[in-house]
């Protein structure tokens, strides 16, 4: 068992702190985009001439935030190899933070995209907007044919 100095504990800790950091984020574009899209089918639902333009268009943002989502669960994963680095002593300059010996030995973020645990979140969402979609371009044929 090999020990850890007080730099590559400091080291272990500032990479534990970018992990969490990015966690987090992913954490909060999961509640934004489940936040915005509640906003606006909440929106869509409270106007007088609905349109089939407004659900479609909260996709814009969720296909973003599903993006972000995927690379920052990117980053985190190559962060966590690079602290694997450090506790195994593979490292040697202390403090280093370059991820990019990592990068290829990762998934690409559209492979973490579609990936079950992301995927089927941020697909839920898009399918609602598509059947509210649906819902409004039926209540503007009715509307129209009657």
């Amino acid at each position: 068992m090999t020990e850890h100095n007080e730099v590559s504990i400091a080291h272990m800790s500032m990479i534990q702190g970018i992990i969490t950091r990015l966690e987090t984020n992913c954490f909060t574009l999961k509640a934004l985009a489940m936040t915005l899209a509640v906003a606006l089918l909440a929106f869509v639902g409270s106007i007088k001439n609905p349109n089939w333009v407004y659900p479609l268009a909260g996709c814009l943002p969720v296909c973003v935030f599903w993006i972000m989502d995927s690379q920052y669960l990117r980053l985190g994963r190559c962060f966590r190899r690079l602290f694997g680095a450090v506790r195994k002593h593979e490292v040697n300059e202390p403090f280093i933070m370059d991820i990019s010996p990592y990068m290829s030995e990762e998934q690409s973020t559209m492979r973490i995209a579609f990936s079950w645990s992301v995927f089927w979140y941020y697909a839920s969402i898009l399918t609602v907007f598509l059947f509210v979609t649906i819902y409004f371009l039926c209540i503007i044929k009715e509307a129209t044919n009657g």
